[in-house]
Parts: structure tokens; sequence; C-alpha cells
């Protein structure tokens, strides 16, 4: 398949494209096409990106975990979705990511794709929706009748910030 790999620390030249082999999911995991993706601005420079969950290294990392696409395999154990569901999808940032056309992904990081969405804008929500959702719920403890300033607020984070705060019932107030 193709994919870029990360060929050693660094910055965007150490981002090759080349074949990789094809995963196939194992128990409790899904394989997804691809139809978009991004990498985060910052993501070469996290520990994560170069270590499993247990702390060794990677070799050749894949980058990238927004991801949009369609189930195209189910590992044994996985219920609930099917062969051919559009999905959208936040993978675990210690495993190979999305830059590849068939990435893993594990049910419980994927959620359908909403309608309302095409491909590269449902690849836009996941880390900047989970931002903004972790900042007011589980950081700030917004609730209703509060007033909330956000900074930014046409861009990325802030646009989900503002209709999670609505969505809440804050007073919102944004800036550019």
């Amino acid at each position: 398949m193709n994919a870029i790999r990360i060929h050693g620390r660094g910055g965007p030249d150490r981002l090759i494209h080349e074949n990789a082999p094809q995963p196939h999911p194992a128990q409790g995991e899904v394989l997804v096409l691809v139809n978009a993706t991004g990498v985060i601005a910052t993501e070469l420079t996290w520990s994560q990106t170069y270590q499993t969950k247990a702390g060794s290294e990677r070799s050749l990392p894949i980058p990238g975990h927004d991801l949009s696409g369609v189930v195209v395999e189910i590992g044994p154990g996985v219920t609930g979705i099917t062969i051919g569901s559009d999905v959208y999808a936040l993978t675990a940032f210690d495993r190979d990511g999305a830059e590849a056309e068939y990435p893993i992904a594990l049910p419980g990081e994927f959620a359908p794709k909403p309608r309302s969405l095409d491909y590269l804008q449902a690849a836009a929500v996941p880390l900047p929706a989970l931002t903004a959702w972790q900042a007011f719920f589980d950081h700030a403890g917004l609730a209703a009748r509060q007033t909330v300033l956000i900074h930014g607020a046409a861009v990325e984070v802030g646009i989900f910030a503002i209709q999670l705060a609505r969505w809440a019932g804050a007073h919102v107030i944004g800036i550019y």
C-alpha cells in the first residue's frame, strides 16, 4: 500500500512516500480505506509518534491520526459495524496512523461519518473537536449561563468551541 513513513526524528524532511506492508485487522480491529486525512503540525515532535504504548521505539512510523474513509475489513470480535460503512476517526498516537491507504482503527476510535459532511470535511473534525470538548468539559467544567471568550474563533478548535459552548448553554464571545 502507499504510505508516508517517518525515517528518523526530525521535521517534514523525514517524511517519505513509499510502499509499506498492508495491515490486516486482528482481534478487535477494523481496516479502513482512507479517503481523507491530515497530519497535526506538531506531531513530529511528540514522543508518542516514535514509541509504542510500552515505550519501545517504532520502526518507520506512519503519521496522521485524523481520518475519514470506508470500512473494508473487520477483525474477529468486532460487532456493530459493517463493511462499507463511512466513518471518521482519531486513531491512537502510539500506533501507525492514517497517512496510508489502509490504517487500522479500533471501534472506539471512530464513528459513523455524518452525511452532511464530505470526506475531507469529516477528516478535519476529530482532534479539533476533541480538544474543544476536553477544554470545556474535562478541564473547565463549563456550565449553562457562563460566558466564554474564544480567541481564534474562526479556525480549527475555535469553530468547535463555539458550537459546544452554545450547545452547553453558555454565552459566547468570539474573537477572530
